[in-house]
């Protein structure tokens, strides 16, 4: 709304400068790619569709993905460059023996970037933070800009946050309250990321490579069978996955640190023990979790089965029936999904200028589909520049002042699109005088000179 006020229904160009000066735009759809995630008594689903559950005590690697187009198997934070980290952090619940998401915490490589986490407080209220900044939304602000990501709310869920780098990456936090066995507020996570990091992923979400069967590879390279029990995936996969104190990207409560979370995961043991329910139980379960009555546990499907789970643990049927939505959610998203054109990750969003500068891009976007058929167009231009929509060539003669430029790549064989926006900020040229210009200023020099030398 603030775009269309500002810049199309406004036919004053310095309200619309000082909108893109302030709100600058978002790389557009291209963070939309491979889904994975982690919701309820901490079940993940990874980027290729593995499923598991683990229940650690401290704080993880979420999803890293590395600067490197052929990384090593072995993950290694202090030598390594990422384009994106994150971290999530787990904790029990009372008096039982599974986890739940407490905090998310992350940060892209982009110059500008800076920490940004969402965590639920010792007062079980959620905190979101950029740097050293605690962000609130206003009643009537329901996303709030920055250079390198935007975090936005829900419009019809409130509980629903939505954080997207413009590197590609999309991370939704639902905050989720439960009740037993005492009230407490958990955070849902789940990540989508753009195909071109396809091969360069670690984390709890596993190797985004296509590959099922390699998704549960440990820090060390080790892959681990993703039919292995319980305590295999905790002790050979999952634990592994603990962050080292000082790459931690959280901040810290009274009586907090990094080191007191690393010291937990080495020390939690959950319980390994599938949970036993009585024949009353096990039905009543089974209608909470829309499960066939007579249906074997071998054909649920993962939003069942982490229901099922869920309440078998908990004894809170709506926190149960939360975690079958959110796998039902992963589900459909799996089912249905294909990723939009992809714009050159190497295009900016920012450039600054001089007036009369003779400005040339090549603006293209392609797809991983080879039928895909992509067709360019400009949603909008600065003043007297051009848009080739068959070369993708833009050309603009720069003016003062600030511009910008918003590209549209449609995908005609699968109705997928994806935009492309770069602000120009132009400024004056420095002034220098024309040889005419030199040649009359001595002149006159010369002649008042000589008229004050009579």
């Amino acid at each position: 709304v603030p775009y269309l006020q500002c810049c199309m229904m406004s036919s004053s160009p310095d309200l619309c400068s000082t909108y893109m000066r302030y709100r600058p735009p978002r790389r557009g759809s291209n963070t939309m790619g491979e889904n994975g995630g982690t919701w309820g008594d901490p079940h993940f689903t990874t980027l290729d569709g593995t499923s598991y559950t683990f229940n650690g005590y401290g704080e993880y690697t979420y999803l890293a993905i590395s600067d490197n187009i052929s990384p090593p198997g072995e993950f290694n934070p202090l030598s390594q460059n990422f384009t994106f980290m994150s971290q999530i952090r787990t904790v029990p619940l009372p008096s039982n023996d599974v986890t739940v998401t407490k905090g998310f915490a992350a940060r892209s490589n982009s110059p500008e970037s800076q920490l940004v986490s969402v965590i639920v407080s010792r007062r079980e209220n959620p905190v979101i933070r950029r740097g050293n900044e605690i962000l609130q939304f206003d009643d009537n602000i329901d996303t709030l800009f920055f250079p390198e990501m935007t975090i936005e709310r829900n419009l019809t869920d409130r509980n629903v946050l939505i954080l997207s780098w413009t590197v590609g990456v999309t991370i939704q936090i639902n905050f989720i309250q439960i009740t037993s066995p005492t009230t407490t507020l958990v955070l849902n996570v789940a990540a989508s990321v753009a195909g071109i990091y396809r091969g360069r992923t670690y984390g709890l979400l596993g190797t985004y490579d296509g590959q099922a069967s390699n998704d549960l590879r440990a820090q060390n390279g080790q892959i681990i069978n993703a039919d292995s029990s319980l305590e295999q995936i905790h002790r050979q996969f999952g634990v592994t996955w603990s962050i080292d104190p000082i790459t931690s990207l959280f901040h810290y409560e009274t009586d907090q640190s990094a080191i007191f979370f690393h010291e937990k995961n080495q020390l939690f043991t959950p319980s390994f023990i599938e949970p036993s329910n009585s024949q009353a139980e096990d039905a009543s379960i089974r209608h909470a979790c829309n499960i066939d009555p007579s249906s074997l546990p071998a054909s649920w499907n993962i939003a069942q089965r982490t229901c099922y789970y869920d309440i078998s643990v908990t004894k809170d049927e709506s926190f149960g029936q939360t975690s079958l939505n959110a796998g039902n959610e992963m589900l459909s998203i799996k089912a249905d999904q294909r990723n939009p054109p992809l714009f050159d990750i190497t295009l900016p969003v920012y450039k600054e200028a001089k007036k009369g500068d003779k400005i040339q891009l090549k603006i293209v976007a392609s797809s991983e589909y080879p039928s895909s058929v992509i067709q360019l167009s400009a949603i909008h231009l600065p003043r007297d520049a051009k848009f080739n929509v068959q070369t993708g060539m833009f050309e603009w003669t720069a003016i003062e002042g600030t511009e910008h430029v918003r590209i549209r790549a449609f995908d005609m064989t699968y109705n997928l699109t994806a935009t492309h926006e770069i602000v120009f900020e132009v400024g004056r040229t420095n002034y220098s005088p024309t040889q005419f210009e030199v040649k009359i200023l001595l002149f006159f020099t010369a002649f008042l000179f000589a008229f004050l030398s009579k």
